[in-house]
């Protein structure tokens, strides 16, 4: 009897254990496969415009309804236009005319990243609109860095086309202070 109280009391005994913090890095782990062009790849396109940049995906059809004021769309899945997405900065673009995006109106000069997925993207806070949409463009703008000691940067371009057609943009950066800049 002795040793069954004995063996009762070591099961039943209580063990403290110390404290165990377990930390992770967050991993941006996408459930929806997308494409993306980004960086160094994304400047190497023979691109002045977001929708002759999207013209290197698979998947989308792009109108140019031509001529210099045409307007520039892109569909998925042949769903049309107003079922795509454009997301720019996080900001869902629209237009309560027609519900078409011109995409020859965004310059790429200061795009860092257009990623297209076919749904939406896998981000916890997101509207409910996006998951309305057939496919969705996300357009990401350069965040501006400054070399050390330098508080502003200016970037001017001039570019020549076909039919004498020039384009001018600049784009100047100014640090505010060390975690606020302007562009």
């Amino acid at each position: 009897a002795a040793t069954a109280q004995a063996q009762n009391h070591v099961a039943d005994s209580i063990h403290h254990l110390g404290e165990v913090v377990v930390t992770q890095r967050l991993t941006q782990r996408e459930t929806i496969p997308s494409a993306t062009l980004k960086g160094e790849a994304l400047q190497r396109l023979c691109a002045l415009s977001v929708a002759d940049a999207l013209r290197y995906f698979s998947g989308l059809q792009l109108k140019d309804y031509g001529g210099v004021g045409g307007i520039k769309t892109v569909n998925i899945r042949s769903m049309g236009t107003n079922h795509l997405g454009i997301f720019y900065d996080g900001i869902e673009l629209g237009n309560a005319q027609n519900g078409q995006i011109d995409l020859g109106q965004f310059s790429l000069d200061n795009v860092e990243e257009i990623s297209l997925y076919n749904g939406q993207r896998s981000a916890i806070f997101q509207p409910a609109s996006d998951f309305g949409n057939a496919g969705s463009v996300y357009i990401r703008t350069k965040a501006p860095r400054f070399m050390m000691g330098r508080r502003y940067n200016l970037l001017v371009r001039a570019k020549y086309g076909s039919s004498d057609t020039f384009r001018f943009s600049s784009l100047w950066e100014q640090k505010l202070s060390d975690h606020i800049s302007s562009s």
